[in-house]
């Protein structure tokens, strides 16, 4: 019978954690009082930290292909997440008239749906990780207030579904190499190839196909190994399976994915993987979600301690690898939000241990379930005070490329644009049908000391060329400063003629009736000091 008491005992589910026995085991509907709270949560923090329009770079691209149905050339295509979107787009566009204009408002509010969703997926990962409601509870309420994915979940990026098929991934195999169900070994070995699509990534947890039978007390029979072969196998078929479909049957795929690579290339070249990065590396592990990285050293020496090679303690282990791994990857010094990957497993050790310490400390399982979830609200409500100005000012900023429209429409349709930072507002533009221009990107499309030459080409096939000035989209900070004296040496070499308050059209220097002054020196880190003092410097160099 289910009554109250009976159930508050069944909420203390994990003997090793509140030493108390089960009267009534708790199904996850009837658990809905501790997975309903931590996604709410993460439900509200998205709702305050809604992108007012698409998100980060990535995400106008993203929103570009969902609407063509046409994969990215990004590293393994991004598939499932593009054509999960482009089925939304057409059956909305179909049934409901929604212009492609408005097509990123049906992907990002897939993102704040799938937000709670991935928070309630990492729960039942953790509970039966640690056999705890109360430790699965606080592990949910850690990933809600993850700074990282409480910023991503109202943008139209990967970094939310990838958490939520991770999550979905690792519960499936774990249960399959538990019960030793071959369905659900090869289903969660599916859904992990599957996330592969969402976020490559996600490869990194490859090893606990492997691990979990192993912890789970498998031998090394020819069953066993054949049922973990047979689930890597298929890991694999369908990881790699839609990239090499379109590498192999589509020339321009095929193209644009090399030219990614020699950007990429580049790119690594700017930021180079050196011992120094481990300053980035440790700072946003941490902000990712401190009081797990805190945690984390203490909580998997207490488990190793009390249970020695855990399956809570192995799939913590995995995370750690995936996230170490990143330091080998360029990005890892410039961007925060790539050490998501390895949340999901890494915060169930935390929630277990936060439960167990607090419950040990004030000798009563409820007060130390209590404090525990405490803990990470507090953070929560600092995060709120301190970040949301900060937030507020950087999503304005993500924004302004919606409204980059009403400059392009000030240039001919078929013009080369030089936005800086609004390159990328130029690109979705022209990808959703708006114009037919061209750019000159920055970053790793920037031509550097071939500006002047680039520049030149143009102009003798006779298009037309655009310098956008504005100061907000050339920052003078990291390597992004290296761009503009490159900049500022156009003046030299071309003259101007205004079109509005910060946009001129670049002519030969033959052309006497541009004789306007862009001004470009004002464009020069020396010459934005209060700006410069804003930059954020975890590294040097970045």
């Amino acid at each position: 019978m289910n009554t109250p008491a009976a159930l508050e005992m069944a909420a203390t589910d994990d003997r090793q954690l509140a030493g108390a026995r089960h009267a009534v085991p708790l199904t996850f509907r009837t658990a809905w009082l501790y997975w309903l709270p931590p996604a709410l949560l993460a439900l509200g923090l998205a709702l305050v930290f809604l992108n007012p329009f698409i998100g980060d770079w990535d995400g106008l691209d993203y929103t570009v292909l969902s609407v063509r149905g046409y994969p990215s050339s990004m590293a393994l295509g991004r598939s499932l997440f593009i054509f999960f979107n482009h089925t939304l787009y057409r059956i909305a566009h179909a049934f409901f008239g929604v212009p492609t204009a408005d097509a990123y408002l049906i992907f990002k509010w897939a993102i704040v749906i799938q937000c709670p969703l991935a928070v309630v997926a990492c729960w039942t990962l953790a509970r039966d990780l640690t056999g705890s409601v109360r430790a699965a509870t606080v592990t949910g309420v850690l990933i809600a207030v993850s700074p990282v994915f409480v910023l991503y979940s109202g943008q139209v990026m990967t970094d939310v579904p990838s958490v939520l098929l991770l999550a979905v991934a690792l519960t499936i195999y774990l249960r399959g190499a538990r019960q030793r169900k071959m369905w659900l070994l090869f289903a969660g070995a599916a859904v992990l190839g599957a996330g592969v699509n969402v976020r490559e990534t996600t490869a990194f947890y490859a090893p606990w196909l492997l691990i979990a039978p192993l912890v789970y007390g498998w031998k090394f029979n020819r069953r066993d190994i054949t049922l973990a072969s047979l689930a890597v196998l298929i890991f694999l078929i369908v990881a790699l399976s839609g990239f090499a479909f379109w590498y192999l049957s589509d020339p321009t795929y095929r193209l644009s994915w090399h030219q990614w690579l020699a950007s990429m290339h580049e790119e690594a070249a700017l930021h180079p993987v050196r011992p120094r990065n481990i300053v980035p590396f440790v700072a946003y592990f941490f902000l990712t979600a401190p009081l797990v990285f805190v945690a984390l050293p203490v909580a998997a020496w207490k488990e190793w301690r009390a249970r020695a090679w855990s399956p809570l303690l192995a799939c913590a282990a995995v995370g750690i690898l995936s996230n170490l791994l990143l330091f080998f990857n360029y990005s890892t010094a410039v961007n925060w939000r790539y050490f998501l990957t390895g949340l999901p497993a890494l915060a169930p050790l935390a929630g277990a241990y936060f439960v167990r310490a607090e419950t040990d400390r004030t000798g009563s399982s409820r007060w130390g379930f209590t404090y525990a979830v405490v803990g990470p609200l507090v953070i929560t409500g600092v995060m709120l005070i301190l970040v949301q100005p900060a937030s507020s000012d950087h999503f304005n900023k993500l924004a302004l490329s919606r409204d980059y429209y009403e400059q392009l429409k000030l240039l001919p349709r078929d013009a080369v644009v030089m936005a800086g930072s609004q390159t990328v507002a130029v690109t979705y533009w022209r990808g959703i049908g708006a114009g037919d221009w061209d750019v000159i990107g920055i970053g790793g499309g920037w031509p550097g000391s071939q500006l002047d030459s680039v520049i030149t080409n143009h102009l003798r096939q006779g298009h037309r060329v655009f310098l956008d000035a504005d100061r907000r989209w050339w920052h003078p900070c990291g390597w992004r400063a290296t761009e503009l004296p490159v900049l500022v040496s156009l003046q030299s070499r071309f003259h101007f003629q205004r079109v509005s308050n910060t946009i001129y059209e670049i002519k030969d220097s033959g052309d006497a009736t541009a004789r306007d002054q862009p001004q470009l020196e004002g464009l020069l880190p020396d010459n934005r000091p209060a700006e410069v003092k804003k930059c954020f410097t975890v590294s040097k160099g970045n």
